[in-house]
C-alpha cells in the first residue's frame, strides 16, 4: 500500500497540466537566460568605452565617448527596423524579408494562452540578445580609426554594419534557412553540415574587423604616426582604463559565449558550462603567451600588449567554445596570441594606423576562430548544439583532427563562408566608404586633429581643472621623445620651465625659456607650436618659414621641450 500511494502521488507528474508546467518553467528559464547573456553582452560596451578612451589621447576623450554612445544609440534604433528582420526574418537564403519593426505573429500574444505568452517573450528576449551581438560588431570600428574619423561619416557608416551589412552575414550562420547555415534541415546544410560559428568570430568579429581595416585604410594614419621609416609613439591616456576595460569585455564574455545556445534546458547547459571553461582559458593562455613571445622578442612588457592578448584568445575561443574539449582552448588560445603579435607588426609594416588594434584582434582572431572549430569540434558536441537524425548520427560531422566519417565537411564549409563573407564586407563598407568620402568626407580637419576634436566639437577639454600639455623634446643622442600630461592650469607653464632646466643639465639641450630681450612669451611661442612648426625664440615668425601646419605627418625637430598650453584641449600630436 505504501508503494501504491507513492505512486498515486507521483502520477500527476504525467498529466498533461503537469507537462505543460514543466515546458513552462523550462521556456521561462530560457527567456532569463537570454535576458541574462543580453545585459552580460550589452555591458561589454562599457568595456569597450574605458579600453577607447585608455588608447587615445586626453584630448579626443569626450569625442570616442561620443562615438560609443552613438554605437549603442543608432545601433538600437536600426536594427529595430531593419536588422532584426535582415537577420532572422523568412525569406530566402540569402537575406530575411519580414519581422522588421519585431512586426509579425510572433511578437503578439496569439490566444493568450500561457504557452502562447512563454513564446511571445523568447521572442523578446532573442530580439534583445541578437541587438548586443550587432552592437558589438558596429564598435569595433570605432576604436580602430579614433581621433582622425569624421563624426558624421562614421555615424553613417556604423548605420549601414548595424542595420544590413552584419545582419546579412548573420542571417546566412544563424538563421534557420541560411545558406550556410548548421542549424538549417540537414539535407539542405551546406556540404551536409553547414557552417559552425558558435559565438561570432565570424559573424560578429570578422565583419567589424574587416570593416575596421577598410575604414583604416581609406581614412588614413593620424598625423604623426608614421616618420619616413620609424613607427611614431603616440599618446595614450590610462593604461588603468585600458586594463579594466580589458577585464569588463572578458566578463561580458561569459554572455557572449555561454548563452550563444540561447537555451540551458534540453541538456545545452552542459555546453553552457563548458564555453565557460574554455572562454576562460583561451583569455588566460592568450595574454600570457603575449607576454612571453614579446619578452622572447626584448621588447618592453606593456600591459596593453597583455591586453590585446588576451581579447585575441577570448575572439578565437568565440567561434567553438561549447563544442570543444577544455585543452584544445589552450591551443587555440596559444594559436591566438602569436596571430595577433604577428599581425599586429604586419599593421605597422604596411603603414596602417588601428589606434587599439582591432584588426588583429578581431579580424585576425576572427579567422583564427573560425577555422578551430573545424579542426577540434567532437561529433557528440556538434549533434548536441544543431541537431541530427537519430539513424544517422554516426555520419554526423566533426573536426578535421577528430576522426570521424565526414571530417572534412566542417572545414569546406567554414573556409566557404569566410570567402563569401570577405566579399560581402568589401564590397559593401568599401562602397559606402567611397561615397563619404565624396560627399561629406571623412577625416576631420588637420586643425581639429592637432589641437585635440574635444575642443572644436565638444564643448572643451574633458578634465576642467587641468589642461593637456604634450613636451616634446630631442635628446643628445638625437632620440625624440614626447609626454603628454595633465597640469593644473596655473602651473602649467612653470612645470614646462623646470622641465627645460632638467633637460639643459641631464643633456646640454637648448633651453625652452625666453632669451634677454625677446618680446615674445613662452606662452605666445607654445600657442606658435600648438599650430604648426616651431619658430625658434630669437627667429621672428615669418610665413613660409615656419608656423605652418605638417600635414604630411613628419615630428618635429626641436632640441627644447615644448609646452602646449595654449588651448585647453592639449597639445600637438606632431
Amino acid at each position: 500500500s505504501t508503494l501504491h500511494g507513492l505512486v498515486r502521488r507521483r502520477a500527476p507528474a504525467c498529466t498533461t497540466t503537469g507537462m505543460t508546467e514543466a515546458t513552462s518553467d523550462k521556456t521561462s528559464l530560457d527567456v532569463f537566460f537570454l535576458l541574462y547573456g543580453a545585459a552580460m553582452v550589452f555591458y561589454m560596451q562599457a568595456g569597450f568605452a574605458l579600453l577607447e578612451v585608455g588608447s587615445v589621447s586626453i584630448r579626443n576623450t569626450k569625442n570616442i565617448l561620443f562615438k560609443n554612445l552613438t554605437d549603442i544609440t543608432f545601433s538600437t534604433f536600426t536594427f529595430y527596423i531593419f536588422g532584426y528582420g535582415f537577420l532572422y526574418g523568412s525569406g530566402n537564403q540569402f537575406i530575411g524579408t519580414s519581422k522588421f519593426a519585431l512586426i509579425s505573429g510572433e511578437f503578439e500574444e496569439g490566444d493568450g494562452s500561457e504557452a502562447a505568452l512563454d513564446m511571445q517573450a523568447h521572442n523578446y528576449a532573442k530580439f534583445v540578445y541578437a541587438f548586443a551581438f550587432a552592437a558589438t560588431s558596429t564598435t569595433i570600428v570605432s576604436g580602430a580609426v579614433a581621433e582622425r574619423f569624421n563624426f558624421r561619416a562614421y555615424g553613417v557608416y556604423g548605420a549601414c554594419i548595424t542595420s544590413l551589412f552584419y545582419p546579412v552575414v548573420a542571417h546566412w550562420v544563424w538563421g534557420p534557412d541560411g545558406w550556410a547555415s548548421a542549424l538549417a534541415p540537414v539535407k539542405s546544410r551546406l556540404f551536409g553540415s553547414g557552417a559552425v560559428d558558435y559565438g561570432g568570430s565570424a559573424v560578429v568579429h570578422v565583419t567589424g574587423g574587416l570593416a575596421a581595416l577598410i575604414a583604416c585604410v581609406f581614412v588614413g594614419p593620424r598625423v604623426g604616426r608614421f616618420k619616413r621609416h620609424m613607427v611614431m609613439e603616440m599618446p595614450q591616456q590610462s593604461p588603468v582604463f585600458q586594463t579594466l576595460g580589458t577585464i569588463i569585455l572578458w566578463f561580458g564574455w561569459y554572455g557572449f559565449n555561454c548563452v550563444a545556445t540561447t537555451q540551458i534546458s534540453g541538456g545545452k547547459s552542459v555546453l553552457a558550462a563548458r564555453a565557460a571553461v574554455c572562454t576562460t582559458l583561451s583569455a588566460a593562455v592568450g595574454g600570457a603567451t603575449t607576454m612571453f613571445v614579446d619578452h622572447f622578442m626584448q621588447r618592453q612588457l606593456e600591459p596593453r600588449r597583455i591586453n590585446n592578448g588576451i581579447l585575441c584568445g577570448l575572439v578565437s575561443i568565440s567561434g567553438s567554445a561549447g563544442l570543444i574539449e577544455p585543452h584544445f582552448a589552450v591551443i587555440i588560445g596559444a594559436i591566438a596570441s602569436v596571430c595577433y603579435v604577428a599581425s599586429s607588426k604586419m599593421l605597422l609594416i604596411f603603414r596602417i594606423d588601428d589606434v587599439v588594434d582591432s584588426v588583429p584582434i578581431h579580424l585576425v582572431g576572427g579567422i583564427w576562430g573560425l577555422l578551430a572549430p573545424a579542426l577540434f569540434v567532437s561529433r557528440r558536441s556538434y549533434v548536441q548544439m544543431y541537431g541530427y537524425p537519430d539513424e544517422d548520427e554516426a555520419k554526423a560531422p566533426c573536426g578535421l583532427f577528430m576522426g570521424c566519417e565526414n571530417s572534412g565537411s566542417l572545414l569546406a564549409a567554414n573556409v566557404v563562408l569566410l570567402m563569401a563573407q570577405t566579399l560581402w564586407i568589401i564590397a559593401t563598407c568599401g562602397s559606402v566608404i567611397l561615397v563619404l568620402r565624396q560627399t561629406i568626407g571623412i577625416r576631420i580637419d588637420i586643425t581639429q586633429e592637432v589641437k585635440g576634436i574635444d575642443v572644436q566639437k565638444h564643448g572643451g577639454h574633458s578634465y576642467s581643472e587641468f589642461k593637456t600639455t604634450v613636451f616634446k623634446f630631442r635628446t643628445a643622442s638625437g632620440q625624440e621623445h614626447s609626454m603628454e600630461m595633465r597640469v593644473r592650469a596655473g602651473d602649467a607653464a612653470q612645470f614646462a620651465i623646470a622641465m627645460s632646466e632638467v633637460m639643459e643639465g641631464q643633456e646640454g639641450q637648448v633651453a625652452a625659456r625666453t632669451p634677454s630681450g625677446s618680446s615674445e612669451t613662452l606662452h605666445e611661442h607654445a600657442s606658435h607650436m600648438s599650430r604648426g612648426i616651431p619658430c625658434p625664440f630669437d627667429k621672428p615668425r615669418e610665413d613660409g618659414e615656419c608656423g605652418r601646419a605638417n600635414s604630411r605627418g613628419a615630428s618635429f625637430d626641436m632640441p627644447f621641450p615644448v609646452y602646449d598650453g595654449h588651448h585647453n584641449g592639449g597639445g600637438s600630436s606632431g
